[in-house]
C-alpha cells in the first residue's frame, strides 16, 4: 500500500530547529509578521522537498490548533480575527507548496484544535455546543480552500462530532484525530472503538476517518488493545483508522525521544492494527528526519 506522509510536531520544530516563541503553544501567531511567516515556510519546505524526492503524496496541516475563539481571546485576538488567520494559514501553505514542488500530491488538512487543553467533565461541551462553537474556523477554512478539515489532539467525542457536523454544513470532508494517553484510553475514559462508533453514530455525515496523534507509537497500540474484557478492537472500527502523528517520546519523559529510525519502526508497525490506515506523520518532538525516516522504512 502506498503512504501519504504527513509533516511533523509543528510546534516543537519551530521552537527547536526554528527558534520561534508560541505563546501558550499558537503558531498562528507567526503569521502576523513576516519574519513569522518566513519561520512557516522554512518549517514546511523540507516536507514538501522529501515528498518529492521519494514520490510521496503529503497531508500538510495549517498552523491552526490554536485558532479557536477561546485561545485567540486569551492570545489578544479579537472574535474577528479568525476568519482572517484561518485565511491566512490556507494561502501561506498553498504558497509554499507552489514554490517548492507543485508537482507533489499536496492534501491541505484544515486544523481545528480543541477548546481545552484537559478534560474537565464540567466544562465539557455538548455535540450542538461544540458545532456552534467551531463553525466560524471551520468555515474560514473552507472558504479558503483547504481539502480538508479535521478535529486534532481531540478528547472526546462530543467534541469530535460538533467538528464533524460543522464541517458537514460548511460543505468540507471531515476527519477527527483522538489522542490518547498512555493507558491508550481517550483523556474522557473512552476506548478508542467506543468513540468511533459514538462518533459514526452521531456525526449525521460520517467522518472521512480516524486518525492518532499527540501520543507515542507505543501508546497508540496500546489504544487497539484497551477494549473491556481485552478482547481488542473489533476489524470494523480498526478499519476506520486513515492514519497516525505520533510523538518521538512517550508521555512524561523527558528528552528529544525515539531515534527517526525506531520512531518510524514503531509508527509503521502499526499498520498491522489498522490495516487501512494511509497517513503517518509526526506530532511533538518529530521533524523532517523522523519522517524522512519514515519514507525510507515504508519503501518495499
Amino acid at each position: 500500500m502506498t503512504i501519504a506522509l504527513a509533516d511533523g510536531g509543528i510546534e516543537t520544530a519551530l521552537t527547536d530547529r526554528l527558534h520561534q516563541e508560541l505563546p501558550e503553544f499558537a503558531a498562528f501567531v507567526l503569521l502576523d509578521t513576516e519574519t513569522g511567516r518566513q519561520a512557516l515556510r522554512d518549517y514546511y519546505r523540507p516536507f514538501i522537498e522529501l515528498a518529492d524526492r521519494v514520490g510521496s503524496p503529503l497531508v500538510l496541516d495549517t498552523p491552526t490548533w490554536r485558532a479557536n475563539p477561546d485561545w485567540l481571546e486569551l492570545l489578544g485576538y479579537g472574535a474577528e480575527a479568525s476568519e482572517r488567520i484561518n485565511v491566512a494559514a490556507v494561502e501561506l501553505l498553498r504558497e509554499v507548496v507552489a514554490g517548492a514542488a507543485p508537482r507533489v500530491p499536496v492534501t491541505v488538512n484544515g486544523c481545528v484544535g480543541p477548546r481545552f487543553d484537559d478534560y474537565d467533565p464540567a466544562r465539557r461541551m455538548t455535540p450542538d455546543q461544540a458545532a456552534a462553537y467551531h463553525a466560524p474556523q471551520v468555515a474560514a477554512l473552507a472558504a479558503a480552500g483547504a481539502d480538508r478539515v479535521t478535529s486534532v489532539t481531540t478528547l472526546d467525542a462530543a467534541e469530535a462530532i460538533g467538528v464533524v457536523r460543522a464541517a458537514g454544513a460548511a460543505g468540507m470532508p471531515g476527519g477527527v484525530s483522538f489522542t490518547v494517553g498512555a493507558d491508550g484510553l481517550l483523556p474522557s475514559g473512552s476506548t478508542l472503538a467506543a468513540a468511533i462508533r459514538e462518533v459514526d453514530g452521531a456525526a449525521g455525515i460520517p467522518p472521512l476517518g480516524y486518525l492518532i496523534n499527540c501520543a507515542h507509537p507505543a501508546e497508540a497500540a496500546r489504544a487497539f488493545d484497551a477494549e473491556p474484557g481485552g478482547g481488542g478492537i473489533d476489524a470494523d472500527t480498526a478499519g476506520r483508522i486513515i492514519g497516525f502523528r505520533l510523538n518521538a517520546a512517550r508521555h512524561d519523559d523527558d528528552g528529544p525521544g525515539d531515534l527517526p529510525s525506531d520512531f518510524a519502526e514503531g509508527l509503521l508497525a502499526l499498520r498491522e492494527v489498522a490495516p487501512n490506515a494511509q497517513v503517518f506523520g509526526g506530532c511533538c518532538g518529530t521533524d523532517v528526519p523522523h519522517l524522512a525516516a519514515v519514507a525510507r522504512a515504508s519503501r518495499p
